[in-house]
Parts: structure tokens; C-alpha cells; sequence
């Protein structure tokens, strides 16, 4: 018989499933706390009950992170947020860990002086503890991940307490807490760095793949640009012979122009774009996943019309220039992205593009086509948090974080996503993104058992500290690739 020290917010819900539903959840009890003391009972439960407790901010994870047979948490009714401005660190936000970006970014905006963050994730319908505990990042070329924007964080750990963790008190424990994982327990809130708001022009570019991938040139937008997206998305001309095909370069650079496009105009737009996934865009793809020899001519008519790309340069306020993605969450998709070193004169990332080329058409030529959406990669600078993808003793090293995308259900999908990531671990060392699909990879268990070793075993100090029985340790993976 459960026994609790209070009643808690709680749903009559058995079952949860991801956004993209490739996560099933059935866990004993789903809470839904509004409080910080909410969050402290839920712990206290769970120490009286011997259970565990896994967590979730959106559910845009893909992978099983989240998974629990005990307490699941779900952290989105937290949505308190102020901003605040010290000596030390200047401006900055804290949020508790349901704030959504969109509500961060406007409550930035709306500060005297209006405000924005430095870098962020594409989308803004994501949750501010759900980018931290992943390792999250965005396109920005001297960022890292999100959480190395992070002053501060404060988490509700096993003794049902609230702890603060922070470079000041503790570097070493901040740098396991920047991507814990939901490890060190429940974050109750996260404090960002943020700057004075800037403006963006947003440029896009449409060269003949071939011409344009070489290193020189990746170099150049690298060293030319505020923030960097480059997509390639196949049969873009309509037939199966990709040495046609042209690649999508979005390119960010800093300016003191005022935006080109009004606010009124950037909602009207978002409104279209997000009709258009839903209506046009998802009704086709499932034709198409369905029926996948049909995938050139549909990739090329929806190529055309991917509502982010422009013909023309815009300047944009920060906060609608990175989040220039509306909706991508209406469309349910496969995910795989994997991280590796960027070498000196950037050679390998222009023969990862160029092997993803070549692999499509010949699977294309097998009458195959397991990748409908986009291959496409963005360049960070290395990340001090121990678990996160692209993480460096060495703060100037460069980062590519490579991924691919296809329609959920498109045949053939788990082979070629296995196939790129084993082929960027055995040249490269990659790493995956912790919250998109991973657990698939043949073989991908050991491997990061061992190629993590390091960071784990600083990471497990930490976290024998703050959870020495394990009452957040209650995912598969995880434990084997810390324990096995």
C-alpha cells in the first residue's frame, strides 16, 4: 500500500508517450506539481516507497530518458520567470524547469531594456529544463550547448532538498549539473546569462551541393558568421542523381540595421507555416512513407515549399531570427544526431555531407529511401559539462553536430541512421544527442561505456553525493553505460 506524506498534484493518466511517439511511458503515478514543495513531496514519496523518479519538461525527447515503471514527474506547470541584473554576472533570467523558450524570449523582450539570449534551440516550444538536462544547443558558431549560458541551477535532489549549483560554489559540481540527465534529481530552476537584445540578418543561400561543400568554404561561412545551418535535402531536383542537388546554407550575422519585418507580420507568417506542415506537408509525407519510390518527385515539390526558406535577406530581432522553425512539432519525425571534432581545416565535415549524398543514391538506386526530410549540420565550440555531446577539456575546440530526419514509420529508417552513426563513431569518436534517437545503434551501449569513461567517473562524483541510493537512476541505458 503507497503510502504518502501529502496528497500531490497528480493526473488519473496512465500512459504517456512522447511528442513524436516513439516513447511509451507506464508509470506507477504521473505527478504534475505546481509548487516547489510539490516537488520536495514527490522525493519524500518516493524515499518512504522505495520507488523511483524519472522527469519530463515537453516530451520533445526521443529517446528513453524519461522511461519509468515508478513516479514520473512532469515538470510544466513551473513556469514562473524573472529577470535580474547584478554586479557579477549583468543581466540575467532564471526560470523554473517548465518555462517554455517562447515565454522566456518574451519576458526578455518585454524588460527595460529588452533583452535576449545568446544562443538557443531552433524551435521555442521547448522547456527550460528539458535543453539543460539534454545537452541542447543551438546554430550559434562560438556558442556551446545551452546549459554552458547557465550562472546557476538549483535542483531538488534525493534528501528532498533544494541544492544550488553554480561555477562560483562549485565548478567541478556545475559542470556535472549543466547536463545531468535528471540524475542529480529534480531541477526546480535555471538561471541564464542573457545580453542586451541584437538583431540578426538571416541569409539564405541555395549553391549547387557539389560547388559548395569543400572545405575552404565551410571555413569561410565559419569564420564569416554569427550563427550557421547548412541542410541538404535529398532528390531536391526531382530524380535520383543527387550530384545535381542543391544545398540550403542559412547563415546569421550581427547587425545594427533595424528588422526588415514587423511583428504583426513574423505571427501572420508563423500561422501559415504551421497550416501548411499540418495540412499540406504531414498528408504527403505519410503518402510518401507509405509508398517511399514516390520520395524524389514529393521531396522536390516540398523542397519549394519548406516554409523557412527565403529568397531574400530579412533582419530579424534575435529572438525570431534563431527561432526561425514555426511547427515543426506538428509533423512526427525520426531523429538521429551524433557530435564529433571538427578538424583544423574542416575536411571531415564536408566528407560527412558528401557520404550522406552518395549513400542515398545508392539505396535510391536499390529503390530504397529511408531519408525523406533532411541530413543537415550545425558547429559549436566545445562544452565544459561533463555528459554533453560535444564536450572538451580544450574550451576553443570545434564541434559538428550532424543530423539526420525522416517522416516516423519511413522503411528503412533504423539501418541508415545505424550505418551514419556508426560510421561517424568509428572515424571520429562521435557522441549523441542524449534527447534524439541513439539507443537503436547496434552496439552503441559499450561504446559509450567506454568512450564516456572519463567524464562519467567526475560525473559520478557528483552524483553518489546528491543521490547515493539511486532514487533518479531508473533508466536501462544509462545504467549500463555507467555501470556495466
Amino acid at each position: 500500500m503507497e503510502k504518502f506524506v501529502k496528497k500531490l498534484a497528480s493526473t488519473s493518466e496512465k500512459t504517456w508517450s512522447n511528442w513524436a511517439s516513439t516513447v511509451i511511458n507506464n508509470p506507477q503515478y504521473i505527478f504534475l506539481p505546481n509548487t516547489l514543495e510539490e516537488l520536495k513531496d514527490v522525493v519524500q514519496n518516493a524515499k518512504i516507497n522505495g520507488k523511483k523518479i524519472r522527469c519530463a519538461a515537453q516530451g520533445h525527447s526521443w529517446s528513453s530518458l524519461s522511461a519509468t515503471k515508478d513516479y514520473f514527474v512532469i515538470v510544466k506547470n513551473l513556469t514562473k520567470i524573472q529577470v535580474q541584473k547584478s554586479e557579477k554576472y549583468g543581466w540575467t533570467i532564471t526560470a523554473e524547469a517548465g518555462a517554455s523558450i517562447k515565454q522566456i524570449d518574451e519576458s526578455l523582450r518585454s524588460n527595460n531594456p529588452p533583452l535576449a539570449m545568446n544562443s538557443m534551440t531552433v524551435i521555442n516550444v521547448l522547456r527550460a529544463s528539458g535543453i539543460v538536462s539534454t545537452g541542447a544547443h543551438g546554430a550559434k558558431i562560438q556558442g556551446a550547448s545551452i546549459s554552458d549560458e547557465l550562472v546557476s541551477l538549483q535542483i531538488v535532489t534525493a534528501d528532498g532538498e533544494l541544492h544550488e549549483f553554480s561555477e562560483e560554489k562549485d565548478p567541478q559540481e556545475m559542470n556535472a549539473a549543466r547536463v545531468s540527465l535528471g540524475l542529480l534529481g529534480i531541477i526546480y530552476s535555471v538561471t541564464f546569462r542573457v545580453e542586451p537584445l541584437f538583431n540578426l540578418r538571416m541569409i539564405d543561400t541555395f549553391p549547387l551541393a557539389t560547388d559548395w561543400l569543400k572545405p575552404e568554404i565551410l571555413k569561410h561561412y565559419y569564420e564569416s558568421s554569427d550563427s550557421l545551418e547548412v541542410f541538404y535535402w535529398p532528390f531536391n531536383q526531382g530524380n535520383i542523381d543527387t550530384s545535381k542537388d542543391s544545398i540550403w546554407v542559412k547563415q546569421w550575422i550581427r547587425t545594427q540595421d533595424p528588422p526588415t519585418i514587423s511583428q504583426k507580420q513574423i505571427t501572420t507568417k508563423r500561422q501559415q507555416d504551421e497550416s501548411i506542415l499540418k495540412y499540406f506537408f504531414t498528408p504527403i509525407y505519410q503518402l510518401t512513407a507509405k509508398y517511399p519510390a514516390i520520395t524524389p518527385k514529393t521531396n522536390y515539390m516540398l523542397y519549394k515549399l519548406v516554409p523557412t526558406r527565403s529568397t531574400k535577406d530579412e533582419i530579424y530581432e534575435a529572438q525570431d531570427a534563431i527561432h526561425f522553425q514555426s511547427g515543426l512539432d506538428i509533423i512526427p519525425l525520426n531523429d538521429l544526431e551524433f557530435t564529433f571534432k571538427v578538424n583544423s581545416d574542416f575536411s571531415n565535415v564536408h566528407v560527412e555531407m558528401l557520404n550522406i549524398m552518395s549513400m542515398i543514391t545508392k539505396l535510391a538506386k536499390q529503390g530504397k529511401f529511408p531519408l525523406n526530410s533532411v541530413a543537415e549540420f550545425r558547429i559549436n565550440k566545445a562544452s565544459k559539462a561533463f555528459l554533453a555531446p560535444g564536450y572538451d577539456a580544450d574550451p576553443n575546440a570545434i564541434y559538428c553536430h550532424f543530423e539526420i530526419i525522416t517522416f516516423f514509420g519511413t522503411p528503412g529508417w533504423q539501418e541508415i541512421s545505424s550505418d551514419i552513426a556508426n560510421r561517424l563513431i568509428d572515424k571520429y569518436q562521435a557522441r549523441p544527442h542524449w534527447g534524439k534517437e541513439w539507443e537503436h545503434v547496434p552496439g552503441i551501449i559499450p561504446y559509450l561505456h567506454t568512450v564516456l569513461s572519463d567524464q562519467v567517473k567526475a560525473f559520478e562524483i557528483v552524483r553518489a553525493k546528491y543521490d547515493p541510493e539511486k532514487i533518479f537512476f531508473d533508466n536501462d541505458s544509462l545504467n549500463q553505460i555507467f555501470y556495466k
